[in-house]
């Protein structure tokens, strides 16, 4: 299932999954998993492969961790700009 849903970006290259939010979005997201604790004042928004996208704070054990998930590419990508409010219609 998940091999399917692997691309690249059009703006770095970088491969990405492509994740379906729970908006019905797909998202592209970098393809490292991460464990993260739920927090309210956390600096991440992490999406979880069932397409919730949480606040939280990366852990680095699965003992201390609420779930798992990937980092949205768009956080990451250096190109970035070049795709903000440009959508399709």
């Amino acid at each position: 299932m998940w091999k399917d849903n692997f691309g690249q970006c059009r703006g770095c290259g970088q491969r990405v999954l492509w994740i379906r939010t729970k908006a019905g979005k797909n998202m592209p997201v970098n393809t490292t998993i991460h464990h993260y604790r739920k927090d309210a004042a956390g600096k991440e928004k992490i999406v979880t492969q069932g397409g919730d996208v949480v606040t939280a704070t990366i852990v680095d054990t699965p003992e201390e961790a609420d779930g798992v998930g990937y980092i949205s590419h768009f956080a990451t990508c250096p190109q970035s700009k070049r795709f903000k409010g440009n959508r399709a219609r």
